[in-house]
């Protein structure tokens, strides 16, 4: 699973991501379980970065939406399944983009980052909801997972993120809420490679500090 990604200065450049949206992406470190930035469109409206809480589902606690003790921060799409009950109508209705640079993933206490080898921008697939406040909502979202790639088995054996192409047409369509049939999306959930990545083992989960050179995993 996805626990840590990071947004480094020059992928979150507009021009490098092929669609048109609103507001400005901040680079940093971001984990799960906190605010991150997400791209997403609502009803009769552009693209924009909006914050959200990087866990799906939220609860009340002291008068405050704050994470489920149901672990939601990634959404698994299952092949032959499809999504559990609790993502099925964000997938249908409220999908969005988490971009980044790089992302840790990491098996037996042992971390790899992972990031284009041409600085392209990642573009993770994620589903989020809208909670009622005072003056409005609150948003929180999940990082779609998929089955693993077997380039990707010393790495993390159990799941991979969802990296969609960055395709203007196609960001286009995930982004739009009037695209309620979901079934061009599922070739999206089949494991693959787009992007020659390095991977370069780590300190720790959120510590990305090389201990290692990098490795070349190439794309499909």
């Amino acid at each position: 699973m996805c626990f840590f990604f990071a947004l480094y200065e020059k992928p979150k450049a507009k021009d490098a991501i092929k669609i048109a949206f609103e507001g400005d992406l901040v680079p940093g470190g971001f984990q799960a379980y906190r605010d991150i930035q997400v791209i997403l469109q609502e009803k009769e409206s552009t693209a924009k970065v909006a914050n959200s809480k990087w866990h799906f589902l939220l609860e009340q606690k002291e008068g405050q939406w704050k994470p489920s003790k149901y672990t939601s921060f990634n959404s698994r799409w299952y092949k032959g399944e499809g999504f559990k009950r609790s993502f099925q109508k964000a997938f249908q209705y409220q999908r969005c983009i988490i971009p980044a640079s790089a992302f840790v993933e990491g098996m037996n206490k042992k971390y790899h980052l992972l990031e284009p080898a041409n600085q392209e921008p990642l573009l993770f697939g994620g589903l989020y909801k809208q909670w009622p406040v005072e003056d409005g909502f609150i948003i929180s979202c999940s990082m779609i997972t998929i089955d693993p790639h077997f380039k990707l088995e010393s790495v993390h054996k159990k799941a991979m993120p969802l990296i969609l192409p960055n395709e203007k047409e196609l960001l286009e369509q995930w982004l739009d809420p009037d695209t309620t049939k979901t079934e061009p999306f599922v070739d999206l959930m089949k494991p693959q490679i787009q992007l020659d990545l390095f991977a370069t083992k780590i300190k720790g989960a959120t510590d990305i500090t090389p201990i290692e050179k990098p490795f070349l995993i190439d794309k499909d």
